[in-house]
C-alpha cells in the first residue's frame, strides 16, 4: 500500500483568505476611525466648554448683586466692552477663539418673574462643531437673590 505524504506549508487558497480576512479587518477599522476621532473631538470641545461656562457662573457668584450691571461686571472684567445691554460678551475677555473653534460666550441677565429681588443668570458658551456643519451651544443657568436686608415699615 502506498502512503501518501502529507506536504506542509501554505496553499495558495489558505494565502487568498488570510488576505481577505486581513482586507475586510483593515476596511472596517478605517470605516470607525474618522467617526471615533470625530466623537473624541466632540467630547473634548464640550468638555472645554462646559469647563469655560463653570469657571464664569463662578466668576459671577463672586459678585455681589447690586454689581451685576454692565458697570459692575466690566469693572470686574467678566464682559467685553461691547455690548453695553444684555446678553453680554465675553469672547474677548476669556480669548475663546484660542480655545474652542469660533468660540463666542454671552451672559444673559434678566429679572426673574417672580420678584425684583431675584435675577436669572444664563451664561451660554457656542462653537464651531467637529465636523463644521453645525454650531455647538452649551448653556448653564442659575438664580441670583438680592441678600441686602430691607426695612419693613
Amino acid at each position: 500500500m502506498i502512503m501518501l505524504k502529507r506536504r506542509q506549508g501554505t496553499t495558495l487558497v489558505d494565502l487568498m483568505v488570510t488576505i481577505f480576512l486581513l482586507g475586510t479587518a483593515a476596511m472596517i477599522f478605517s470605516a470607525t476611525f474618522p467617526s471615533s476621532f470625530r466623537a473624541s473631538r466632540q467630547a473634548k470641545d464640550n468638555k472645554i466648554a462646559t469647563a469655560i461656562a463653570q469657571r464664569k457662573m463662578e466668576e459671577l457668584r463672586a459678585l455681589r448683586y447690586e454689581s451685576l450691571t454692565y458697570n459692575g461686571l466690566l469693572t470686574a472684567q467678566i464682559i467685553d466692552d461691547t455690548p453695553m445691554s444684555s446678553p453680554y460678551s465675553f469672547t474677548i475677555q476669556d480669548n475663546l477663539a484660542s480655545q474652542l473653534t469660533s468660540g463666542t460666550g454671552t451672559i444673559e441677565i434678566s429679572d426673574s418673574s417672580s420678584g425684583t429681588d431675584l435675577k436669572r443668570l444664563k451664561v451660554t458658551v457656542s462653537w464651531e462643531g467637529a465636523d463644521s456643519s453645525r454650531n455647538r451651544t452649551m448653556s448653564m443657568t442659575t438664580y441670583f437673590v438680592d441678600k441686602r436686608p430691607r426695612r419693613v415699615y
